[in-house]
């Protein structure tokens, strides 16, 4: 008889996993112990049931019954598979190590997909203060150090995560505290899974919410500042259009979100903005969590870019691109009309001088604006010509001398980054 699977609770999304061929007890224990912290206390037991035949997904139809067909595995092998609502994923691996690596991404990415749409979700580590329930998410590259942070800080600071920081719609953190993945001293060999307790990682508080976003810049110890070498990090403030940005490549399906790019900036303006810290040494870092934490939630200075000028906030959004009526009567004549094209979302973003940059995501990509660009996107409220744009902002910006040209130019920019369409009838 198998060994009892688990049934987790990762990024709040239900996750089954049944083993195998190969399985024994002991290291059906030793994964239990692995993922103690993400197991589903409440649920019934996983059923034995039997397996599909080889490695891949397997799309579910909603509210089927799970009935995978018999396959072999190749002698010696682990196998084992993840099912959610939606499908069911086959693991195969030739050792335990391999495997424990495999089930780690298989469930992350299945957790991800499941609460795609949902959740806000970036590819970071979080610690959060065990006296008042605001995490530090820590974002990054690979090789930035977010799980050594984890890692070394774990004992005194709450362990939310070392892989998704997930936020829902009410501002708070939906853990996904699963083994820390700890780069194999051979090059050859599979991240080993430690578990959070066998690392020593304290429990998190029960609601955390998200306090400071870190975005990490780990320096090589031959080419680290003098600051950053006497184990003094480097903090640099940056502003929500830099922040968005440099996060937005950090996001698991981010365009997935209604309206992500405003969700994001007021992220950053409960965390008191995003700062990039500069270092060498995890341990030097302990010291500025509590300063990080400590920052004021920033007054908005952003708004949403889908309403009109006549609209700035009315939360009565348009789509991009639509006609709210009043458009430019003598298209025709000046050779026809700019609207802009659809998005995904888009804000404008104040800076501290006073002038405007737009952010706006076209398909996955989110793009940075400034100049006459966010004056021209909020007068094409309704579609117009050059001449009805001109007009329109006019007021804001004014019109110089050879204003055409310049004029020309910010329109051929928005629209070679698919934010405008040119010569619509």
């Amino acid at each position: 008889m198998r060994p009892d699977g688990l049934r987790l609770r990762a990024l709040g999304a239900e996750i089954d996993v049944v083993f195998g061929d190969g399985f024994t007890p002991e290291l059906a224990a030793a994964l239990r112990r692995a993922w103690s912290r993400c197991l589903d206390a409440e649920a019934a037991p996983v059923p034995d049931v039997t397996l599909p035949p080889g490695s891949g997904e397997t799309p579910l139809a909603p509210n089927s019954a799970w009935r995978p067909m018999i396959g072999d595995a190749a002698p010696g092998a682990l196998r084992a598979s993840v099912r959610t609502a939606h499908a069911i994923t086959s693991i195969e691996a030739e050792s335990p190590e391999r495997f424990a690596s495999e089930l780690t991404s298989t469930v992350t990415l299945r957790a991800i997909e499941a609460r795609a749409g949902e959740l806000l979700m970036l590819h970071a580590a979080a610690l959060a203060d065990p006296a008042t329930g605001r995490a530090v998410a820590f974002v990054g590259r690979s090789g930035m150090g977010k799980t050594t942070v984890t890692r070394v800080l774990g004992a005194g600071w709450g362990y939310v995560t070392d892989e998704t920081v997930a936020l829902d719609r009410s501002g708070f953190l939906v853990p996904y505290a699963k083994p820390l993945s700890l780069i194999a001293d051979d090059p050859g060999h599979p991240k080993r899974q430690i578990g959070p307790d066998d690392a020593g990682l304290r429990r998190s508080p029960h609601e955390a919410t998200l306090g400071a976003v870190v975005l990490l810049d780990r320096c090589p110890d031959d080419d680290a500042s003098a600051d950053a070498a006497a184990g003094r990090p480097q903090v640099v403030e940056l502003s929500h259009a830099e922040a968005v940005v440099e996060l937005a490549p950090h996001t698991s399906s981010l365009a997935r979100i209604d309206r992500p790019l405003a969700w994001l900036c007021s992220t950053l303006d409960a965390a008191g903005g995003a700062v990039r810290v500069r270092y060498r040494d995890a341990r030097d870092l302990e010291a500025l969590l509590p300063s990080l934490l400590d920052r004021e939630p920033l007054h908005r200075a952003w708004a949403s870019a889908l309403q009109g000028p006549s609209e700035p906030d009315s939360g009565a959004d348009c789509p991009a691109g639509a006609d709210r009526g009043g458009g430019d009567k003598d298209a025709a004549a000046n050779g026809g009309l700019v609207r802009r094209a659809q998005v995904v979302d888009a804000v404008t973003v104040t800076r501290g001088d006073g002038t405007e940059e737009l952010l706006a995501m076209v398909g996955h990509c989110v793009l940075r604006l400034s100049g006459i660009a966010p004056t021209v996107w909020r007068a094409l409220d309704t579609p117009l010509s050059l001449a009805g744009i001109a007009e329109r902002i006019a007021p804001e910006v004014g019109l110089p001398e050879g204003y055409e040209a310049s004029l020309a130019a910010a329109i051929d920019e928005l629209e070679s980054n698919g934010l405008v369409q040119k010569g619509m009838a």
